[in-house]
C-alpha cells in the first residue's frame, strides 16, 4: 500500500481547516451577530421596561406627595378630631383638588373607624359617610404603618372602565395618637394610557403590566385582558419569581422575549414583550451575505496556505524531525542540517537549547546522587530497583559493582526476599513518604537498628519516576542509650534509698519541733499571765496611792466645804428674796400675753373677711372668661384680663390661707405662753420654800462636815502604809517575768534550729526527686 505523504495530508489538512475555519467563522460572525443584535434589542426592551417602571415610581411619588401634603393640614387633624365644622372646610379644600387635579379620581379622609368624614370624586361625588374599615390600605394603617397603597388596581365607581390606585398617609395627633388617614386616588389608566400603551416593539411587540398577584393591570394591544389573573402562566410566574431581567419563552410556537422591571414603591411588574424572529431579523440577513464571502476566500486561502507551507513549514519540519529522533535514541552529540526561517529558525534554537539543557540537567542529577555520603537506593514504579550508592551496599554486605543491582526487585536487594514487599513499596503504593525503624540482620549476621525514610518522586508532570530510600544505621546511638538506661536505675535505686531516709528525718524533725512549739507556747502564756499579774499589783499600788492622795484632798475640801456651807446659809436668804421677784415678773407677764392672744384672735377674723373676698373674686373671674369665649374673637383680649384676674385673686387666697396659717400658730403660742408662765410662778412659790429649806439643811452639814474630816484623815494613814507593801509585791513579780521572758527566747531559737533542719531535709527530698526524673 502506497503511504501517503505528509505533503499530501497537509494540503487537504490545510484546505479542509481552512473550509473549517471559514465555515466556523461565518458560523461565529453570524452567531455574533445573532446575539449582539439580541443583546441590543434586549438592553432595549429591559432600558424600555426599566424607564417605564421609574416613570411609575415617580407618578406614585408624586401621588405620595400629594398624600402627605394632606395629610399635614391642620383642618384635617381637627376633622379627624371630631370638628363639623373642619370637615366642610376639608370638603371645600378637597373640592379643590379634584378640580386642580385632573389626573386623580377621587381624594377622602377617613377616621380610625374607616369612616370617611370628608370625600369627593372627580364626578363631584360626595363621599363622606362611605366605609373604608375593610379595606387593605386602612388595615395596613390601622397596624401601625404611616403609608400604605392599594394592593392592585380597580375600577372606579361610577366609571368600570377606569382603573385606579389608592394611596393612604396616616394623620397623627399632636401626642403621636393615630386619628385616621388620607387618600388619593390616581388615574391609574391615564398613566398607562401615556407610557405603555403606545409602546411596539418590532410589529407585533407591546407592553403590560400586573400586580403582586399577577393580575393584568395594563396591556399595550388587548384591554379586554384588563383584571385578568394570569398568574397560572409559565412564564407569568417566572416574571413574579424573577422580577427583574430578560425571560425566553415559548408562544404559539414561536420565540417571545421578555424583559422585567418592578415598581419599588408598590412592587408591580412592568414587562415589555416582543418576538425574537423580529429582533433577529438583521442579523439573518448578515448571516447569508457572509456565508458568499466566505466560500469564495476558502478557494483563494487554501492554494496559498498550500505553497506557503510547503517550503517555510514542512521541509525545515523533516530536518528537525530527524535531530530529534537521534536524540531520542540517545545520541545526545547529534547535529541539526537544514536551513531555517522566521518562527522555524526560533524553534531550531530553542530546540538546541532544550537539548543542551537536557545535557545539564541530566549531569547534575547524576553528580547530586553520586555525591549522597547516607546509604540510598531508588526504587522505580515497577518495585525494582534503578540505582543505588556503595554506602548503602556496604551496610547491606553487598559485593560487587553496584550497577549489578539495577533492576533487581526491592524485597530482594534488601531482605535477600523478593517476596517481601519493602517501605518504599508502600511509598510508591500509597504515594507518600513513609518512615520507619527497625532491627536488620546482614547476611553475616551482625546485628543493626537502621531508620529508613522513603520518599516518592515525579516528573513535572506529575508522573511518579520512583521512591529514593534513605538508610541511616542507628546501632551505635541505641547501645549508648541502653548504657545510659543501666546508670540511670542505678542512681533511681541510690535515690529512693535516701528519699526513705530523708523522710525519716524530716519526720523526727516535724516531732521536735511540735513538742518544742507546745513548750515554748507554755513558757509565752507564763511570761503572760505574770506580766497580767505585775499590771494588776501596779494598778492597786496606784489605786492605793490615789486612795492616799484622795483622802488627803478630801480632809482639806472638808475643812473648805464648812466655809463654803456657811457662805451658802447666807447667800439662800438672798435667793429667797430674788425668786420673790421672779414670781411677781412673771404674773405681769401671763396678763401681757392674754392681751396679745386677743389681738391675734381679731386678725384671723379680718384675715377670714379677705379670703372670701379672693373666692369671690376668682368665681367672677372664671365666669367673665366663659363669656368672653362665647364673644369669640371680640372677646379674646377680655378673656387675657379675665385670666390675670382670676390669677391674682388665686395668689391673694392663697397668701391669705398662709397669714391664717401664721396666725394660727401664734395664736396657739401666745395661749401655750401664759400656760407656761403660771407653771413658772407656781414653780418660782415652791422654790421659794425650798429655799427656807435649804437654810436649815446647810446648817446640818456644816455639822456633818467637821465630823467626817477627821475620819478622812484616818483613811490616809492607812494607804500610805498598804502602798509600800505592794511595791515589794511588784518587785518580785518583774523577777519571774524576766525569767519567763529568757525561757521563751531560748525555745525561739530551738525552733528556728529545728525548721533550719526541716528545710534542709526537703532541699534533699527535691534532689532525689530531680535524680529520679532524670534517670
Amino acid at each position: 500500500m502506497r503511504q501517503i505523504r505528509i505533503n499530501t495530508i497537509c494540503t487537504v489538512s490545510i484546505t479542509a481547516s481552512v473550509f473549517i475555519i471559514i465555515a466556523v467563522l461565518v458560523a461565529y460572525v453570524s452567531l455574533s451577530s445573532y446575539r449582539m443584535v439580541s443583546g441590543v434589542q434586549s438592553e432595549a426592551l429591559d432600558q424600555t421596561a426599566r424607564l417605564v417602571a421609574q416613570s411609575a415610581q415617580n407618578y406614585i411619588e408624586q401621588s405620595v406627595d400629594v398624600a402627605t401634603i394632606l395629610a399635614g393640614q391642620e383642618h384635617v387633624r381637627e376633622a379627624l378630631a371630631g370638628s363639623p365644622r373642619a370637615a366642610e372646610e376639608v370638603q371645600q379644600m378637597l373640592h379643590t383638588y379634584v378640580k386642580s387635579f385632573p389626573s386623580y379620581w377621587s381624594f377622602f379622609v377617613f377616621d380610625v373607624k374607616g369612616r370617611i368624614v370628608a370625600g369627593l370624586n372627580a364626578a363631584l361625588t360626595d363621599m363622606t359617610g362611605g366605609d373604608r374599615f375593610d379595606r387593605d390600605y386602612s388595615k395596613a394603617i390601622f397596624s401601625g404603618k404611616d403609608l400604605a397603597f392599594s394592593g392592585s388596581v380597580m375600577g372606579a365607581t361610577t366609571d368600570p372602565t377606569m382603573l385606579v390606585y389608592v394611596v393612604t398617609k396616616a394623620v397623627y395627633a399632636p401626642d403621636g395618637s393615630l386619628l385616621g388617614a388620607v387618600s388619593v386616588c390616581p388615574r391609574w389608566s391615564d398613566f398607562t394610557a401615556k407610557t405603555i400603551d403606545p409602546i411596539r416593539l418590532g410589529q407585533r411587540g407591546y407592553g403590560f403590566a400586573l400586580d403582586t398577584r399577577g393580575r393584568l393591570i395594563a396591556h399595550g394591544t388587548n384591554k379586554k385582558l384588563l383584571l385578568k389573573d394570569l398568574s397560572g402562566e409559565d412564564f407569568i410566574a417566572r416574571a413574579m419569581k424573577a422580577q427583574k431581567g430578560v425571560i425566553e419563552y415559548p408562544w404559539e410556537g414561536e420565540k417571545k422575549f421578555m424583559t422585567v422591571a418592578a415598581i419599588p414603591a408598590t412592587g408591580w411588574l412592568v414587562c415589555m414583550s416582543a418576538y425574537d424572529a423580529e429582533l433577529a431579523a438583521p442579523a439573518t440577513e448578515q448571516s447569508l451575505v457572509l456565508c458568499g464571502v466566505g466560500l469564495a476566500a476558502i478557494a483563494l486561502l487554501a492554494g496559498l496556505l498550500t505553497y506557503i507551507n510547503q517550503h517555510f513549514v514542512f521541509r525545515p519540519l523533516r530536518a528537525l524531525s530527524s535531530f530529534t529522533e537521534k536524540v531520542a535514541s540517545g545520541d545526545l552529540k547529534a547535529e541539526m542540517q537544514g536551513r531555517f526561517r522566521a518562527e522555524m529558525a526560533a524553534f531550531a534554537g530553542h530546540l538546541r537549547d532544550m537539548v543542551e539543557e537536557l545535557k545539564q540537567r541530566l549531569g547534575f542529577s547524576q553528580g547530586v546522587l553520586d555525591g549522597i555520603p547516607t546509604p540510598c537506593g531508588i526504587v522505580g514504579p515497577d518495585f525494582n530497583m534503578i540505582w543505588v550508592n556503595d554506602e548503602i551496599c556496604r551496610l547491606l554486605e553487598k559485593t560487587g559493582p553496584r550497577d549489578s543491582w539495577t533492576g533487581q526487585r526491592s524485597g530482594l536487594f534488601f531482605y535477600d526476599d523478593a517476596g517481601r514487599e519493602t517501605l518504599s513499596d508502600r511509598a510508591i503504593m500509597e504515594r507518600k513518604s513513609l518512615s520507619l525503624e527497625f532491627d536488620h540482620t546482614t547476611p553475616s549476621g551482625r546485628k543493626l537498628r537502621v531508620a529508613v525514610h522513603t520518599t516518592p518522586f515525579y516528573n513535572l508532570d506529575g508522573a511518579l519516576l520512583g521512591s529514593i530510600a534513605f538508610w541511616n544505621d542507628l546501632t551505635e546511638i541505641y547501645n549508648q542509650k541502653s548504657r545510659i538506661e543501666a546508670q540511670n536505675e542505678t542512681i533511681a535505686r541510690a535515690a529512693a534509698e535516701a528519699s526513705h531516709l530523708v523522710e525519716e528525718m524530716a519526720g523526727a524533725s516535724r516531732r521536735l519541733s511540735e513538742q518544742i512549739d507546745h513548750s515554748s507556747q507554755g513558757a509565752r502564756e507564763q511570761s503572760t499571765r505574770v506580766y497580767q499579774t505585775a499590771t494588776a499589783v501596779e494598778e492597786m499600788n496606784a489605786t492605793i496611792m490615789e486612795v492616799a492622795k484622795n483622802a488627803a484632798a478630801t480632809s482639806q475640801s472638808a475643812n473648805t466645804a464648812k466655809q463654803e456651807a456657811q457662805s451658802g446659809a447666807h447667800l439662800v436668804t438672798q435667793v429667797t428674796a430674788a425668786v420673790q421677784s421672779i414670781h411677781e415678773e412673771a404674773s405681769r407677764m401671763t396678763g401681757i400675753m392674754s392681751d396679745l392672744g386677743r389681738q391675734a384672735q381679731g386678725i384671723g377674723t379680718v384675715m377670714g373677711v379677705i379670703s372670701d373676698i379672693a373666692d369671690q373674686t376668682n368665681l367672677l373671674a372664671l365666669n367673665a372668661a366663659i363669656e368672653a369665649a362665647r364673644a369669640g374673637e371680640a372677646g379674646r383680649g377680655f378673656a387675657v384680663v379675665a385670666d390675670e384676674v382670676r390669677k391674682l385673686a388665686e395668689k391673694t387666697a392663697q397668701a391669705t390661707t398662709e397669714v391664717r396659717q401664721a396666725i394660727g400658730g401664734i395664736q396657739q403660742g401666745t395661749t401655750a405662753a401664759v400656760s407656761q408662765m403660771e407653771e413658772a410662778g407656781r414653780r418660782v412659790g415652791e422654790a421659794t420654800d425650798l429655799a427656807h429649806r435649804s437654810g436649815e439643811a446647810i446648817a446640818q452639814v456644816v455639822h456633818m462636815v467637821e465630823n467626817a474630816g477627821d475620819q478622812v484623815h484616818s483613811i490616809a494613814t492607812a494607804a500610805e502604809e498598804q502602798s509600800a507593801t505592794s511595791e515589794e509585791i511588784n518587785r518580785a513579780i518583774n523577777s519571774i517575768s524576766d525569767i519567763a521572758a529568757a525561757t521563751d527566747q531560748a525555745m525561739s531559737q530551738c525552733t528556728a534550729a529545728i525548721a533550719d533542719l526541716a528545710r534542709q531535709a526537703r532541699d534533699l527530698e527535691k534532689l532525689i526527686a530531680g535524680l529520679r526524673s532524670g534517670a
